[in-house]
């Protein structure tokens, strides 16, 4: 019994190991467009955010209010 959930293991381990070496690319290949469409636009909107903050904190914008 002990040495068949070593067998298990072993097999469980090298089917990890095979999907750990696959690109981080093709994740993004395997979207829909509409699902690539919305982290593009999420993505714009998150560096879009940091720099109106960073532009705000450092000064060289101020805030009407």
């Amino acid at each position: 019994m002990v040495e068949e959930l070593r067998e298990q293991m072993i097999r469980a381990e090298e089917e990890l190991e095979g999907e750990e070496k696959a690109h981080p690319a093709q994740f993004l290949l395997g979207l829909a467009s509409w699902q690539r469409l919305i982290l593009a636009i999420l993505l714009f909107l998150n560096v879009a955010l940091c720099g109106c903050m960073a532009l705000v904190m450092t000064g060289r914008v101020v805030l009407p209010f």
